[in-house]
């Protein structure tokens, strides 16, 4: 039996209208599915060669870690003197925003917007004991308008909900609906770590298969 990873709704509110979240192997996007496993133009000369990404093991195994946790309503996105101006339809709050203070020195990626939200998502998360959960970028999805910044969460400790926060791409107007994974969690198990340094010999070998990709 897997571990368990436990999203519990802060109220009913969540519980009964918010999208819950779900396994980001099951949300790859149209254009990875869409994806071709090998291409054409070099089939004939050297067939392994023609393997595309859509084959590589790693990339799937990072597109499809963890969970997504969804936009649980419309965003409605407006550039007003250069600054993202958000809004929604609904009574609950859907994000809030970190204070200048809290972010004034810090430095979001290049084409973004420095005005840092954070998701109200409604969920606590937790993990079992020593386990953490790594919040990223929805690795699937390079090209949304908006840019989640990474952290990392004892989630077997803390309580509340996590407001993962984001930036908006600068001139950015539109709308991010409803259901568009937010952010990726990913739990892993927290442990010690050494560093050792060597040089390989020639006739030793670390893997069976030392052909990653």
């Amino acid at each position: 039996m897997g571990k368990i990873i436990n999203f519990i709704a802060q109220d009913e509110h969540v519980w009964q209208v918010r999208p819950k979240p779900f396994p980001a192997i099951k949300g790859l996007p149209e254009w990875w599915k869409e994806l071709p496993v090998y291409s054409d133009e070099k089939f004939d000369l050297l067939p392994f060669a023609a393997v595309t990404v859509k084959r590589c093991v790693p990339t799937i195994d990072m597109l499809g870690a963890g969970y997504y946790v969804p936009l649980w309503a419309d965003l409605f996105v407006k550039q007003e003197n250069e600054v993202p101006v958000l809004k929604w339809t609904t009574t609950a709050k859907v994000l809030g925003v970190w204070s200048p203070e809290q972010i004034s020195n810090f430095k979001v990626p290049d084409g973004f917007n420095n005005l840092i939200f954070k998701n109200l998502h409604g969920w606590t998360i937790k993990t079992p004991p020593g386990w953490s959960c790594l919040f990223i970028h929805p690795q699937a999805y390079p090209d949304l308008p908006f840019y989640t910044i990474s952290g990392i969460v004892d989630t077997d400790v803390y309580d509340g909900e996590i407001n993962v926060p984001f930036v908006i791409k600068d001139g950015f107007n539109g709308i991010i609906e409803k259901n568009t994974p937010m952010f990726q969690v990913i739990p892993f198990k927290r442990e010690t770590w050494n560093s050792e340094f060597d040089v390989k010999k020639p006739d030793k070998h670390f893997f069976d298969n030392e052909k990653i990709y």
